[in-house]
């Protein structure tokens, strides 16, 4: 029995135009932003979905919000779907973090596993606990079909953990801010229980 889970990061946020680290601080969606939030729900407004679930970070709230009001549904929020915290670097635009901590930054680029943000998450830490709550979401809706609403770097390391793509390499997997990745999960194949259907579609916003 498969079950389709599509995978939605959040619209365009004012601190994405700004290219700062929004980690688990939170802003709120721009024009364009909410424009895409929008665009992605209608464009899964034909298809049946049982539940929408979210991280609990507004700007994912707004989007899912967008998603669920299209099958009678409110988005249920789940503090396991937040994105990685990105420690001391919150609030920060990428190029701030470049001159205070560039030593830090690129060594990252290099190595994010052993490099963590000081008073961050670690990528184990954030599949470990986006992985409990789809575990459970999926047992639920075993046969169904699901939307979960996250967050770049949460989304990119959660999906490479179910394809066995190596976490330090997540960031290969682009996800765009409304895009969709649809995979579909089946329990009883023992060679290849995930299956990617579509990574990090954007068809719809343009």
């Amino acid at each position: 029995m498969i079950t389709s889970i599509m995978f939605v990061r959040h619209g365009e946020t004012l601190w994405n135009q700004q290219r700062r680290y929004q980690g688990q601080a939170d802003s709120p969606l721009s024009e364009l932003g909410l424009a895409q939030a929008e665009l992605v729900g209608k464009f899964l407004s034909s298809r049946r979905i049982d539940a929408v679930y979210t991280s609990d970070l507004g700007r994912a709230v707004q989007t899912a919000d967008c998603i669920a009001k299209h099958h009678g549904l409110s988005a249920i929020a789940d503090s396991r779907l937040r994105e990685m915290s990105f420690g001391i670097w919150e609030g920060l635009t990428r190029e701030e973090v470049m001159q205070e901590h560039a030593e830090l930054f690129y060594a990252r680029m290099k190595d994010n596993l052993s490099h963590p943000v000081p008073e961050g998450e670690g990528p184990e830490e954030v599949v470990q606990r986006f992985l409990s709550c789809l575990e459970e979401r999926i047992a639920q809706h075993e046969g169904g079909t699901i939307v979960v609403v996250s967050h770049g770097a949460a989304l990119r390391m959660v999906i490479a953990s179910l394809l066995h793509i190596p976490l330090g390499k997540s960031q290969c997997l682009r996800q765009s801010n409304g895009g969709i990745s649809e995979l579909a999960y089946d329990r009883e194949s023992r060679s290849c229980p995930w299956q990617a259907v579509t990574i990090n579609c954007t068809a719809h916003l343009h």
